[in-house]
């Protein structure tokens, strides 16, 4: 039973990985414009990375919270419902950090081939 709930938990983690991924690539990709013009207004590269980061750090952290909320609801719950023991404190603080530490590295490769994007390339008409 432990190892078939290790394999669920790295499955989902993956595909939350995978999502992240798609969300910052659909983003980026979306917005292609506006990250040639900052970069033709002056904006760094560490800038730009920087601008993607902070803004999925954002996304990420509020959906971490209510993730954080809704599992310790579900776990007193089921502790009083079921007669379950009781879930280790550190266990939620230490999920939440680590979705936050996943998503920030799923979201590095694409929003740092937003930061080499060239402003020329971006900002001209398809």
């Amino acid at each position: 039973m432990s190892t078939i709930l290790w394999v669920v938990i790295i499955t989902l983690v993956f595909i939350t990985c995978m999502g992240i991924v798609g969300l910052a690539v659909f983003g980026i990709n979306r917005r292609r414009k506006q990250i040639g013009t900052r970069r033709a207004l002056g904006a760094t590269r560490l800038q730009i990375l920087r601008y993607f980061m902070v803004e999925n750090f954002l996304v990420s952290g509020i959906g971490v919270a209510l993730g954080a909320v809704l599992t310790i609801g579900f776990s007193i719950l089921l502790t009083s419902s079921f007669n379950m023991p009781v879930m280790a404190w550190y266990y939620t603080p230490l999920g939440m950090l680590a979705l936050l530490v996943i998503g920030q590295i799923a979201v590095l490769g694409p929003s740092s081939g937003a930061a080499r994007t060239e402003p020329a390339i971006a900002t001209r008409s398809i």
